[in-house]
């Protein structure tokens, strides 16, 4: 080979590397990342931090997950509360032979909503809202007397 076409060549070459310079550069990085992380120590060590945080994501993503289904849960619970409320409120007032108004619809979510966890206290405050008699079973005397409320 002479001189001038190793010149030639060099000139063809820098002129690829120039137009294609992202491959060359990622050619590089990827010997040297080789080059640093080969059976070393280290690799381990990374690939365990890399697991081990795998894992953690993980178990994020199905708390979650098991968070919003309990949401999901807790939030049709209190809508179904609400609409069966609603209707027998509406069945006491169809009794009287009343309408339930609209802001005493709102009144009754408000309230069911206050107290989703105690059906007795939910059932003493609507009482006390609307005017109703709360009128107790046989059962629920009985069971009065043995807890004691």
């Amino acid at each position: 080979m002479t001189w001038l076409t190793t010149k030639i060549f060099l000139k063809k070459a820098w002129a690829t590397i120039r137009k294609y310079w992202q491959y060359f550069a990622l050619a590089a990085y990827t010997i040297v990342i080789y080059v640093l992380f080969k059976k070393d120590k280290n690799t381990e060590a990374i690939k365990s931090a890399f697991t081990a945080s795998k894992k953690t994501h993980k178990a994020e993503l199905e708390a979650i997950n098991n968070a919003h289904k309990e949401e999901l849960v807790k939030r049709d619970k209190i809508i179904d509360d609400y609409h069966t409320t609603v209707m027998k409120l509406d069945d006491e007032y169809k009794k009287q032979k009343l309408k339930l108004r609209e802001w005493e619809k709102k009144k009754v979510k408000k309230i069911v909503e206050e107290t989703h966890n105690d059906p007795e206290g939910r059932a003493k405050k609507i009482a006390e809202e609307f005017g109703f008699e709360l009128v107790l079973t046989d059962d629920e005397k009985d069971l009065r007397a043995i807890v004691d409320f």
